[in-house]
């Protein structure tokens, strides 16, 4: 089938639900129906990871380091629910592009198979990349809806990739899967599709048929301080499994499943699966109408910490208080209930000079600490330190995943998916860039440098590189720390500290 483009941006496309499509970007908008199936790899045998595993586990060692790099921290708590045995499906929210499988398969132990995009496994770099891990392509309503294929070709696609889910998932792997469809970059989760739950149903019947271990969902909460911002903060939160109790399909289905047939499972019992999702994954999310009104309970989440005497000494910690604010809300809180327009005001004031909660105290606004604002010098420093071999080893991608990041047609909820994407393919694409440059120059330039010595260097450039790396990124996080400093100082002489002032007083009187 000859390769199709479609509609790409907002078009104003609507599902059967008339619930509006989102947009395609021009990669997605291409759909090469004959290449999506040559990019796909296959399993050995039925249960058996469809990538290559050797490469697999190379490329979550450099996801693990590439991690580190986007995030200034990031806390894991619920591990205790993952299964050793079992497979498991996890499901969350999607508001982060790559970033969210990423961190989900840095934080388990399984070996993860996931199903995407169809374009992941097509598009150059990262094609290669995804296909050689063993990913598989999904054909979404986004594009079906637009034409971009036949219904037929589509439900080959997807069929062939649900029943590779769904037999890894009955032999003790793990994958995820984001029920939304898309990434977003709304502050409450989308109505959620049937796939992920129609593809652990299957791995479920698999597993009773063959006597295998019963898999289960596993919903986990991603929490970003700002998702698009390099080196915010995150917290990943893995809740309690949600089990299915016995094998769905009948006794001949199952067997058509063994045999590589996919069989759907009932409609009904899909649907309550999906609804029991949606009412364990929504608490796990913000879950709030807007941004502004997600901000106003982290700002009284803070206030009441003040009055406790206490403070939050995590992000993990922030994001706990705030829920509680909103389930005392809408449980029924006159008295918070009534102070939420003004911490709404105070937040989205203290967003718009990219500052938070973090900052006040019981007198309002605390003051920058003289430390904070030193933090420039030693950033500096650090920063000339680190500038050669940062900007020799990983300059191109820096400039590339800016470049990338700022001007994506995906929307916010991509943009540190370019970030992410420069720093994990550098290693593997920019480095050997200077290392062969420098053996070349070494080997024929007029220094008559011992051939050993060309190649003990070349082999060190690459932790040298790393090193640098980590010193450049302690640079940015105290530029970071000073840059704040002054935006606090230069708020404090704004007249609106001191409107936000009384307003903080009189939050602080009523919540104690």
């Amino acid at each position: 089938m000859a390769k199709k483009t479609v509609q790409s941006g907002d078009d104003g496309a609507v599902d059967h639900h008339g619930d509006a499509l989102p947009p395609l970007s021009k990669s997605a908008s291409q759909i090469d129906v004959g290449k999506i199936e040559s990019k796909r790899r296959h399993s050995k045998k039925p249960g058996d990871h469809p990538g290559i595993l050797w490469f697999y586990h190379m490329i979550i060692g450099l996801c693990k380091s590439a991690m580190r790099q986007q995030f200034r921290s990031i806390e894991v708590t619920g591990r205790e629910h993952i299964s050793k045995d079992a497979g498991i499906l996890t499901v969350g929210w999607h508001t982060n592009a790559l970033i969210d499988p990423t961190a989900i398969v840095v934080t388990q132990p399984k070996t993860l198979v996931f199903g995407g995009r169809h374009d992941l496994i097509t598009r150059p770099i990262i094609g290669p990349i995804t296909s050689f891990s063993g990913s598989q392509p999904v054909i979404r309503q986004a594009e079906l809806a637009r034409g971009g294929t036949s219904s037929e070709a589509a439900k080959q696609i997807n069929s062939k990739t649900m029943l590779t889910l769904a037999e890894c998932i009955a032999h003790g792997h793990g994958t995820a899967l984001f029920p939304e469809g898309t990434s977003h970059e709304d502050s409450k989760m989308r109505r959620l599709r049937t796939g992920p739950m129609r593809s652990v149903i299957a791995a479920n019947s698999i597993a009773h048929e063959k006597g295998l271990p019963e898999p289960h969902l596993l919903p986990v909460g991603l929490h970003y301080r700002q998702s698009w911002f390099f080196r915010t903060d995150a917290w990943v939160e893995y809740g309690e499994p949600i089990r299915l109790a016995d094998a769905i399909h009948p006794e001949e289905e199952r067997k058509q499943l063994i045999e590589g047939e996919w069989i759907e499972a009932p409609a009904d019992r899909v649907n309550k699966l999906r609804d029991q999702v949606r009412d364990r994954l929504t608490p796990m999310t913000p879950d709030a109408d807007s941004w502004d009104e997600y901000r106003s309970w982290h700002i009284l989440g803070h206030l009441r910490a003040i009055t406790s005497n206490s403070s939050h000494n995590s992000w993990k910690d922030e994001v706990l208080a705030a829920r509680k604010i909103r389930n005392e809300i809408r449980g029924g809180d006159d008295v918070l209930t009534s102070l939420q327009p003004v911490a709404e005001r105070i937040g989205k004031t203290l967003h718009s000079t990219g500052l938070d909660g973090r900052v006040l105290n019981s007198n309002g606004l605390r003051e920058a600490r003289i430390v904070e604002h030193l933090a420039i010098l030693p950033a500096l420093i650090l920063a000339i330190i680190a500038a050669p071999l940062t900007l020799i080893g990983s300059g191109l991608m820096i400039f590339i995943g800016k470049v990338l990041g700022d001007n994506t047609d995906e929307g916010l909820d991509a943009r540190t998916t370019y970030h992410f994407l420069a720093s994990l393919l550098g290693p593997l694409i920019i480095w050997p860039i200077p290392i062969t440059i420098f053996i070349i120059t070494a080997i024929l330039g007029p220094w008559a440098i011992p051939t050993v010595q060309i190649f003990i260097v070349a082999a060190c450039l690459p932790i040298a590189f790393h090193l640098s790396n980590k010193v450049a990124i302690i640079a940015w996080d105290l530029h970071v720390i000073s840059r704040d400093a002054r935006r606090l100082s230069r708020f404090h002489r704004n007249s609106d500290s001191q409107i936000i002032s009384k307003d903080i007083a009189n939050l602080l009187a009523a919540l104690k």
